[in-house]
């Protein structure tokens, strides 16, 4: 989220294997990935298309090399370009064709009080998150519109997908709006303790119809 965690990249658990029969586990297993800086985890991925993934612009502020790592097996691919949104906290990530394969998207808002549940890249902690649609339209600045949601999301969740019950992408989990110190904490010490600890805390969800339609305009 807000100051993405830094991780070392050498987890060898599996997002897939993590979220095993939760709502999040067919896009654990097919179109997500851990996005890497120079071999550290920045943050997380979602596939748009074939040829291209979502992320939050901010887990790539260090620079760097960037490859993703497959939630399904870990296997590794280089990111082949990169387009940064000026409007959102958004950026397109071109990799090989079939490295991830993208889920169904929402067409419509979440409703007030929806179970929704988020994946998020290995390291200390939980890969998978279940929190409730606090509100369900909110505007967050220099991040884009979305919702709010209440769910014990750690910062290498930045970028990743959040799903309903039936696993349909609802958007991609981007900022913590109360984040504070607690973010900067978190950078400076490599663990996310905050997260750790809370039962859940309030986090901003970029809507997948904004980034969508931004990511189209984005790649002509």
């Amino acid at each position: 989220m807000a100051a993405a965690l830094s991780l070392a990249g050498c987890a060898t658990r599996l997002p897939a294997q993590d979220a095993a029969g939760t709502p999040v586990a067919q896009v654990s297993a097919t179109g997500f990935a851990a996005l890497q800086l120079g071999g550290m985890v920045r943050g997380s991925a979602v596939a748009f298309d074939a040829r291209h993934v979502l992320t939050c612009a901010h887990v790539l502020d260090a620079g760097g090399a960037v490859t993703l790592r497959r939630g399904l097996d870990g296997a590794e691919a280089p990111v082949l370009g990169v387009v940064r949104s000026s409007r959102m906290d958004l950026a397109v990530l071109r990799v090989a064709p079939g490295f991830l394969e993208p889920p169904p998207r929402a067409t419509d808002a979440p409703q007030s009080g929806e179970a929704v549940w988020a994946a998020g890249a290995p390291g200390l902690g939980h890969t998978v998150a279940r929190g409730v649609v606090e509100a369900p339209d909110a505007e967050m600045p220099g991040f884009g519109r979305g919702f709010t949601a209440r769910m014990p999301a750690l910062m290498g969740y930045s970028g990743g997908p959040v799903v309903d019950s039936n696993g349909t992408l609802m958007g991609l989990t981007s900022a913590l709006p109360g984040g504070g110190g607690a973010s900067l904490l978190a950078f400076l010490t490599g663990a996310d303790l905050g997260g750790l600890a809370a039962a859940d805390r309030q986090v901003f969800v970029l809507s997948i119809q904004r980034a969508s339609a931004e990511a189209e305009r984005l790649l002509g």
